[in-house]
């Protein structure tokens, strides 16, 4: 484990707690490594070389800027069609997911699932003693792949006292406050039940933490070894990404990647392939076909009406659209996006700064852009 990659960043206590909002993040969000320890994520020995036929889009240049775009690229058919980078990004920079690294989990779950590591239906207790007096422990791991655990748990991020903000502070994402527990895996068997499980949608980042846990235990790899080995190296990823790391040595997993914008769009690629890259299987039939069903009809989740949102689904840490196209994608805070369109074989990645968390008039630009250029 190679944390603390680099010195930390001297930041101030405003900016401590403020380098995810606006202004700051237009500079965060790309230099995450130089102020919070990170694990590297390695990269492929054989790089995967994507076919060009790049093109210009009319009338886009606007738009990118009102959304506060650091990142654009449109991958049709397995060629690069589009390519763009603003506010000082380049090629080889790499810039925080946010929630889409819970989109990256749920590939792992399905693999650790189809090579019975792992049963969707056992109890989190189950798999982790340590959970066993929690609110999760007879939560099921698909519970928790779709966000239906019936836990105390408020994901508002301007909340200063959110169970959010408790986990970045833990992480290493905001400055501690006094008793604070001892890292990510200290807070999370804190977290109490409120509600039966499977019966409500509630998006709950911690739930993608314990799943990340899960997959250590059942494996016996530290889950950034476990995504360099079994993700990234199979997808022909030429970058390393990296991992937030708690000073316990423990991944913030909902949210703490950092990768490019063209070794994000091999995850959508391969899922364009049938889980395939470059003749590697990363994500399996199962999975593939469990996930873009969406959630099963009167499910929590396809109930759950989101103003930014209707009608859609989550499943397995992926929300699946009810479209014509039933796109797949995966969505982080301050504008993060992959969206991959089975219909049209086009993926599209977006890195952004914007200045707020999220916003349904930012969500509803967003997805009218990626289906236009989609089309």
């Amino acid at each position: 484990m190679s944390f603390p990659k680099n010195p930390p960043r001297q930041l101030s206590q405003e900016e401590w707690d403020l380098w995810q909002e606006g202004p700051l993040n237009r500079w965060a969000l790309q230099h995450v490594a130089d102020f919070i320890p990170t694990d590297e994520i390695l990269p492929s020995p054989t790089p995967h070389v994507w076919p060009e036929a790049i093109t210009e889009i009319d009338g886009i240049d606007e738009l990118l800027l009102d959304l506060y775009t650091d990142g654009l690229l449109v991958v049709k058919h397995g060629q690069i069609v589009y390519e763009k980078y603003l506010n000082g990004m380049k090629p080889d920079t790499r810039h925080l997911l946010q929630s889409i690294s819970k989109s990256i989990l749920g590939v792992l779950i399905g693999q650790l699932t189809s090579e019975g590591l792992i049963d969707p239906s056992q109890t989190i207790g189950h798999y982790l003693p340590e959970m066993r007096n929690s609110g999760y422990a007879d939560a099921s791991v698909q519970n928790a792949l779709d966000m239906c655990v019936g836990v105390k748990f408020s994901e508002e991020y301007h909340d200063a006292d959110s169970e959010i903000q408790v986990i970045d502070r833990v992480s290493g994402w905001r400055s501690l406050n006094p008793g604070d527990p001892d890292g990510v895996r200290g807070f999370l068997p804190m977290i109490t039940k409120n509600r039966e499980h499977g019966t409500y949608f509630q998006y709950c980042s911690a739930n993608t933490d314990v799943l990340a846990w899960v997959a250590e235990a059942v494996t016996g790899m530290s889950y950034v070894d476990l995504l360099s080995e079994r993700i990234w190296k199979s997808l022909g990823a030429q970058y390393s990404a990296n991992m937030t790391m708690d000073n316990f040595g423990s991944p913030l997993a909902n949210g703490g990647i950092s990768t490019t914008l063209r070794d994000l769009a091999l995850v959508g690629q391969m899922i364009l392939n049938g889980g395939v890259m470059d003749g590697h299987r990363i994500a399996t039939p199962e999975w593939l076909l469990d996930t873009q069903a969406g959630a099963p009809s009167g499910s929590p989740s396809v109930e759950a009406v989101r103003i930014d949102r209707p009608g859609e689904s989550y499943r397995n840490q992926v929300w699946v659209t009810n479209g014509e196209h039933k796109e797949i994608y995966g969505v982080g805070i301050y504008g993060q996006y992959l969206w991959v369109d089975p219909q049209t074989q086009t993926v599209v990645v977006k890195f952004s700064s914007l200045p707020i968390a999220k916003s349904p008039e930012y969500s509803l630009a967003h997805i009218a852009l990626f289906r236009s250029l989609s089309s």
